[in-house]
């Protein structure tokens, strides 16, 4: 007896319509953690709001969400009749699984975090947005084809890594995988906050691998004592008052 092909999931045309009223989703990416990826999602979020655009940041790094940590958002979004309703922080509509365990840890497997991704991406009322940054999960997991695969049009990549060669090597992965999948490369980031405390960087990596693959080179964000304090605080103003965020406004003008 032949079995039934698998039913479709619904939650893809649900996931579509919500999705129609934003014009650019906007993936952060990086190979491995650490890089600064996180704090580079919210401090552009902030950036483009502070431009009076319509933006939003989903959280989907679910094993270690901190956007509503360094947007300072609190309460959880309002369930309504036409979905969840974001809490907005500073001009962005922020999305996060924090917002409901509270520092908790997430247990879910590879499929179940894709699983859960997709119900926030269903449920979520975005409205009308200009961007929607996405904090992505390191490397080329589920989450990441899911991402990948919502739509050709409207959806391009932004990649952070270090200078360090173990971060070059795991961030050409991401951007193999980019270019299999046709996904757009806005520009590629280096992240220099941590090279005091890492051996055997190249400083000029980053703009190598961008040239690698035919992406622009946005610069490398300087290192900033002040940066890890600012970003503790809880007040995205502090962080975006950063020689850190200053550098990441010039690096984005004109590019996004």
């Amino acid at each position: 007896m032949s079995r039934k092909p698998p039913a479709s999931d619904f939650r893809q045309g649900m996931i579509a319509r919500r999705l129609q009223g934003v014009k650019m989703i906007l993936l952060v990416m990086s190979g491995k953690g650490g890089v600064g990826k996180s704090v580079v999602s919210a401090a552009l979020a902030a950036i483009l709001a502070e431009s009076e655009l319509r933006v939003g940041l989903l959280d989907a790094d679910i094993y270690g969400p901190s956007s509503a940590l360094l947007l300072g958002a609190r309460g959880r979004p309002i369930e309504g009749e036409y979905g969840l309703t974001p809490p907005i922080v500073g001009g962005v509509r922020i999305m996060s699984v924090d917002l409901y365990v509270s520092g908790k840890p997430v247990p879910l497997t590879g499929v179940g975090a894709r699983d859960l991704i997709k119900e926030i991406l269903a449920l979520t009322d975005w409205g009308s947005l200009d961007y929607l940054v996405v904090d992505m999960p390191p490397a080329t997991a589920d989450i990441t084809l899911l991402f990948t695969s919502l739509r050709k049009e409207g959806l391009a990549a932004l990649v952070v890594t270090t200078p360090d060669r173990l971060s070059l090597a795991v961030t050409r992965r991401v951007m193999e995988l980019l270019r299999s999948g046709k996904t757009s490369i806005a520009g590629v980031i280096g992240n220099m906050h941590h090279r005091r405390q890492v051996a055997g960087t190249d400083d000029n990596g980053p703009r190598r691998l961008s040239a690698e693959f035919h992406a622009a080179f946005l610069g490398n964000l300087p290192y900033d004592t002040g940066l890890l304090s600012a970003a503790g605080s809880g007040k995205i103003g502090e962080v975006l008052g950063t020689r850190f965020a200053e550098a990441l406004r010039r690096a984005i003008k004109g590019a996004l």
